[in-house]
């Protein structure tokens, strides 16, 4: 039996794994239907169960590496079994039962939850033509988008440079160092259609982030909202003015999200050459004002596909604060607002409407709706919920990969 890791290093782990093994590139389509019934529920310790979770688990997920929610249940991926196998990804129903099989090559390999101009659910699953047994390099990576509680196909396959470096569905070229974090020229996508949005190939804007069809961009220092659509302008820094607590200061890109999909993203104000006087939080589709922070500390922002968010950071009079946003909805706002303690926990997750925060041996709950303590534990952090409240909660394995258990929300 192993330890259950942390969500994010066991989907890295997991894909870097996979990289050393691959098959050549196959047909996009529908995914292959499946009808697996749910797996019999492992024992899970009640200690080692949040208290927003039911204490009895109701089934065992058949995933290997953190999945995501998406549609009325979860996508996620299933190690291969052998050298040379394919990486699986499956469609599974709140009931733990397997709708749909989707096979990849393991090598640079990823996968987003997002949703169309429609508000409709979709899965972006890449594929590429590397070959590691024959140490050839991916010519050629694409992305393609399905439907999560059917796996049909709605469109691609359309070539991108390289993996998901995010946020949302922003794909970049691989680094020419393997120790580096950079990425060669980056390529955002329209979620709803797959067409290319931005392509930094052609000169100009830097994309940044994009989130459900609002795609931040970084030209000639000033930063610019569009549609991934079609492209008009939503907003841009131009229009903003800076903090009340740092005036005379200029905007730039602030920290990244810390997660793979928000609605909401940082703006830092300084002066020439000086550090940060000062940060913002905007809606990332109308550049609304979410939050105001001091430049003492960089914030650290998490979101959700769904749009909620939680940032911490310096709090402009002194001290540290925890703050809930909610963002990508009709009327973006902050939700609410409590000290926080200087090197306190860290906001790791949202998932099923609570905020989970850790410092590295114990988690603590929030209520994002209030921002109430629901309680703290040697609990890990639950990695994904559909919503009907079922949360998957990483548990030891006894296998290659991961494992995940799931659990109705508590009565």
């Amino acid at each position: 039996m192993r330890r259950a890791p942390a969500a994010a290093a066991g989907a890295a782990a997991l894909l870097l794994l996979a990289a050393c093994t691959g098959s050549g590139p196959r047909e996009t389509a529908d995914a292959e239907p499946r009808d697996d019934p749910p797996a019999p529920a492992p024992e899970v310790p009640a200690a080692g169960v949040p208290p927003s979770l039911a204490a009895e688990p109701a089934w065992l997920a058949p995933f290997s590496a953190p999945p995501k929610a998406s549609g009325d249940g979860f996508v996620g991926p299933v190690m291969p079994e052998e050298s040379g196998g394919d990486l699986v990804f499956l469609g599974v129903g709140p009931d733990g039962a397997t709708r749909w099989s989707l096979s990849r090559n393991p090598s640079c390999t990823a996968f987003a939850a997002t949703r169309d101009a429609d508000g409709g659910d979709l899965v972006v699953v890449l594929d590429s033509d590397a070959d590691p047994e024959r140490a050839l390099l991916a010519s050629r990576t694409t992305a393609a988008g399905y439907r999560p509680d059917d796996g049909a196909l709605v469109w691609g396959p359309v070539e991108v440079p390289g993996t998901l470096v995010g946020p949302g569905l922003v794909f970049g070229a691989p680094a020419k160092s393997v120790m580096s974090a950079d990425t060669g020229p980056k390529t955002a996508l329209d979620p709803s259609t797959g067409r290319v949005a931005v392509d930094e190939e052609d000169g100009g804007a830097a994309v940044l982030h994009e989130h459900q069809g609002a795609l931040l961009t970084e030209e000639d220092g000033e930063l610019r909202a569009v549609d991934a659509a079609g492209g008009e302008e939503l907003w841009d820094t131009g229009g903003l003015a800076p903090p009340e607590h740092a005036p005379g200061t200029a905007p730039a890109p602030g920290p990244r999200p810390e997660t793979d999909a928000a609605a909401a993203a940082v703006v830092e104000w300084r002066a020439d050459g000086g550090e940060p006087a000062g940060y913002t939080v905007h809606d990332l589709r109308t550049g609304t004002v979410l939050a105001e922070l001091g430049g003492g500390a960089e914030p650290r922002l998490i979101g959700t596909s769904e749009g909620p968010a939680a940032v911490t950071g310096a709090a402009p009079g002194g001290g540290t604060v925890l703050i809930g946003l909610d963002a990508g909805g009709d009327h973006p706002r902050e939700a609410w607002r409590r000290d926080h303690p200087d090197g306190g926990p860290r906001p790791e997750a949202i998932v099923g409407g609570v905020l989970y925060l850790t410092d590295g041996d114990t988690a603590r709950a929030v209520d994002m709706r209030t921002g109430d303590d629901l309680g703290e534990g040697p609990w890990p952090v639950p990695v994904a919920a559909a919503p009907d409240g079922t949360a998957l909660l990483p548990v030891p394995s006894d296998g290659p990969g991961d494992a995940f258990a799931a659990l109705p929300a508590a009565p």
